[in-house]
């Protein structure tokens, strides 16, 4: 039986890049029921793009680094967080919309803060996970070109 000592060596580091995704997931989710209760919806595009690359992507890239396209999946997962990082920031700090925490419509104490801690929370989680990916990056290629 072969045992592939390079997947053992990095097994704890695609756990916490999993279960990082995974709260990101949770994260959006969160952040999408105070969309909802506030009545704060995105245009089309918006949606696709939250859609595919801030919920899908992730979930695709980290079923790829369980697989020989770890590579591949770290950066999926790298790219996805990226993109997630920048447009939380500027869709709820930055761009002056109802969109933004500091610009929100008219709700509950309560919904606001709920819409507010999840947009950081979202942005915070999705920073970590992308330089945990990128790390990831740099060791699967190392390791691909013989460095590790």
């Amino acid at each position: 039986m072969f045992v592939n000592f390079y997947m053992l060596r990095y097994r704890l580091l695609f756990v916490i890049l999993t279960a990082l995704v995974f709260i990101h997931l949770i994260g959006n989710l969160w952040h999408g029921d105070a969309h909802i209760t506030l009545d704060i919806y995105l245009p089309g595009i918006k949606t696709a793009f939250v859609i595919i690359v801030i919920i899908i992507s992730p979930i695709v890239g980290v079923v790829l680094i369980w697989t020989r396209h770890s590579l591949l999946g770290s950066w999926t997962v790298g790219l996805s967080m990226v993109g997630s990082v920048i447009f939380s920031v500027y869709h709820h700090f930055i761009l002056i919309s109802p969109d933004n925490i500091e610009h929100l419509p008219l709700g509950s104490a309560d919904a606001h803060a709920q819409f507010a801690n999840s947009a950081e929370f979202i942005a915070l989680v999705a920073l970590s996970t992308a330089l945990l990916a990128f790390y990831l990056v740099g060791k699967l290629q190392s390791k691909n070109s013989g460095v590790a």
